[in-house]
Formats: structure tokens, sequence, C-alpha cells
């Protein structure tokens, strides 16, 4: 889905990036190369759109079914977009799906590489998978009256983003013309809302994902109003949401990230497959910025565990 048109634009009119498909070889072979799409700033940097989980990039090999011969295809084809890279700039991280297991070129080319994490379900997925306590969620959301639809009420989705954004002192910089662009550039089959209702009518719970059939579905957006975060409701919708993209040919679920302790706890009750992705970053000031982030973070932990 992260490279569909329809995502492409949305992320250019959005985030006011040019997004660029790249197609980079040593030679003018057709292969080996490596396929990718980068988005870039005014300047020609590479830049990563906010709420972006990945840069899709997939790598075209040879006719060959030799180990070693593929591990020599990546590494020689992988440095010419490390060229590629040093050579644009690169603005912010940059996460590679979870597929791209070897990142060493962008390592030797001096770039900062950091390993983060997501959760995957293969489908067929069944509840039984989850938790005791998500199926008990579950069960307590259903007996009380809650019921999940897909919607075209975006308006509900924006309520439930806004409440969790507010609580956790975030902000997903969304609003309903953004979702209603999105819907339309990509079509409602492929940008699917969910919304769980309370049983007075209130949208409770929503999240939006992206799916297209054969293909792996990715989390995107979620939230859930505070006054109803007890009832179960984001469990159910959350269960609703993994049967009917599953129903739509999706085959299996990307969590799109599991690296915040709170929220890894509550997507690893899924049952999912915890998977590594990778990030790099240009050494510059705001990876300094991090860096000096880490370390005080770090500082900090070890007065709490002395």
């Amino acid at each position: 889905m992260l490279t569909l048109d329809g995502w492409l634009e949305f992320n250019h009119r959005k985030w006011g990036l040019s997004p660029v498909k790249l197609s980079l070889s040593e030679s003018t072979s057709e292969r080996p190369a490596i396929e990718l799409v980068i988005y870039t700033d005014k300047r020609g940097r590479i830049k990563t759109p906010k709420l972006n989980p990945y840069t899709p990039l997939a790598f075209l090999p040879t006719d060959t079914q030799s180990v070693s011969r593929l591990g020599r295809q990546w590494l020689s084809v992988s440095e010419v977009v490390v060229k590629e890279f040093r050579e644009r700039g690169v603005v912010n991280a940059v996460s590679f799906p979870p597929s791209i297991v070897d990142v060493r070129p962008w390592k030797w080319g001096s770039f900062q590489v950091t390993v983060n994490y997501s959760l995957y379900s293969e489908f067929p997925y069944s509840i039984n998978y989850a938790d005791k306590s998500v199926r008990a969620k579950v069960r307590k959301a259903t007996r009380l009256g809650y019921i999940c639809k897909r919607t075209s009420q975006l308006k509900d989705v924006i309520e439930c983003l806004d409440d969790t954004g507010e609580r956790q002192d975030f902000d997903y910089r969304l609003n309903i013309a953004d979702l209603e662009i999105c819907q339309r550039l990509l079509g409602p089959d492929i940008c699917r809302a969910y919304v769980c209702y309370s049983p007075n009518g209130d949208a409770a719970s929503a999240r939006v994902a992206l799916s297209y059939p054969g293909a792996s579905a990715v989390g995107w957006v979620a939230g859930t109003k505070r006054d109803y975060l007890s009832d179960g409701c984001a469990q159910l919708l959350w269960l609703f949401t993994l049967e009917d993209l599953q129903s739509a040919g999706a085959c299996g679920f990307d969590y799109a990230g599991a690296n915040i302790r709170s929220v890894a706890a509550a997507k690893a009750a899924w049952g999912g497959q915890l998977v590594p992705y990778y990030t790099i970053r240009q050494p510059n000031a705001r990876a300094l910025v991090h860096h000096m982030i880490d370390f005080w973070q770090f500082a900090r932990g070890n007065r709490k565990y002395r």
C-alpha cells in the first residue's frame, strides 16, 4: 500500500513532500536492482513524512538460488542506494520494512543504525491467539452492547483520535478533510475506517488501517475516548478490524510499531510475532539531539535502578 499512487499523493498534499520512485542498479541492466520510494523536501533532501511507518524498499535479484550470490548482489546494489542517500542528504529517520534484514552498507557508510520492533499477525487469525485479558475485554464490551462498524463517518474517527492525542499529549495532525482526501485517493477499501459505538451511540474507539488484497495490512492510526477505556471497546474494535481485514483478502496485519513500553504490551497481548526493523539516520544536529535524549534517559535509568 505504501507505494500506491494514492498514498504518495496524500503524503504530498498533506506534508508538502515530493514522492520519488527510484530503481537503482550498478549498471544499465535491470537486475540486480533496488526499487524504493523516497520523499524529498524543497531542497531535495530525503524526509520521511509523519505517520509513515516504513520507507518501502524491494530487492530485485537476478534469477539465482545461490545464497552467497544473493548476498553479494544485495551488498553491491545497496551501496548504490547508500550513495544516493548521501548525495541527497537525509533530514530525519528512515525506517525500512521488516523484510530488509541487512543494513550493513548504511552502517559502513557512517549512517547511524538502530533497531526497532513491530508485531505481526499472520492470517488466518483467531481470537484464541490473544491473551485471556483481551478475550475478557471483548466479552465485556459485547455484553455492554458496544457495536463495531466500518464507517464513512470520519468525524467520529477524528473525535477518538483527538481525545487520545489530548490524553497522551501528542497530535496526529489529522483532521476530517485529511481522512476524506486519503479515502478519496486510495478508496475506502484500501483506507479502511472503523468505529466502535457505545450503547448510547457515541463513537468510543476508532482506527484506520491500510489494506490491499494479497498484501499485509498496516495499522495506521487509532484512538479511544477516555470515558470508555475500561469497557473493552478498543479490544472489541481491534478484533473486528482483524476479522474484516482477513475477510478482505489481507495476508496478515502489521501493528506498525511496538517500541513504547505501554503500547508494546497492549499490542503483544494479541499474540502477534515480534519482528525487528531497522532505522537509519544521517549524523547531523537533529541526530545529535536524539543521541543526547538517549544519553539523558540512560543516565536517568541508572539512577532508577540504583
